[in-house]
């Protein structure tokens, strides 16, 4: 019986390893979504009536209404220049939860060639003024209560935006926003991302 012990850890052991190598690495974590790039054109917030679509919902890619509930991650303005500014959520909603914490950064490449978020740098409290043809990247925790990232290890949501032209007349300012779904990851090249 005493020799059984040492079989029976040998066994266990050895089970442990054929799971681990037969399921790959347990802790890597993989994307599930494939990135997506689209076009979309909202109002300015300023200079045009409140029910129009001043703010997107990066998970929704899509242009949506400003209001009190903060159902977007940005919203965006045009200053007296005519130039394009973009607000994270807490500089436009005062909610009483907070609203999500949305960091913003500009980079100096141009969209296509933008191929990953930075890991640091984003601030949630400053607009952030673009010129068209700039981007900027955004950083979205999703990670409240039935949340997508919930339970996920990064609770970031990463897209990048760029500001293409800007009708001044209508106030109407067309944009490319390019998304990765995929809770913590950072890449914006096409296909299920890696990194």
């Amino acid at each position: 019986m005493i020799c059984m012990k040492p079989r029976l850890a040998l066994f266990a052991t050895m089970s442990a390893v054929v799971f681990l190598n037969a399921c790959g690495d347990p802790t890597s974590i993989k994307a599930t979504s494939s990135n997506v790039v689209d076009t979309l054109s909202v109002f300015a917030l300023s200079g045009t009536p409140p029910s129009y679509p001043s703010g997107v919902s990066i998970l929704g890619l899509a242009a949506v209404q400003v209001d009190g509930f903060a159902g977007f991650d940005v919203a965006l303005d045009i200053d007296a220049s005519g130039n394009p500014v973009v607000y994270p959520v807490k500089l436009v909603v005062n909610s009483l939860g907070g609203g999500r914490p949305v960091g913003l950064i500009k980079v100096t490449q141009p969209f296509e060639t933008v191929a990953e978020a930075p890991k640091t740098g984003f601030v949630n409290d400053q607009p952030v003024p673009l010129a068209p043809g700039e981007t900027v990247i955004i950083q979205s925790a999703h990670n409240t209560s039935g949340d997508i990232c919930q339970f996920a290890l990064s609770p970031y949501i990463y897209a990048k935006l760029a500001v293409d032209s800007v009708n001044l007349a209508s106030r109407t300012l067309y944009l490319r926003l390019g998304l990765d779904p995929n809770c913590g990851f950072r890449s914006f090249a096409s296909g299920i991302p890696t990194s």
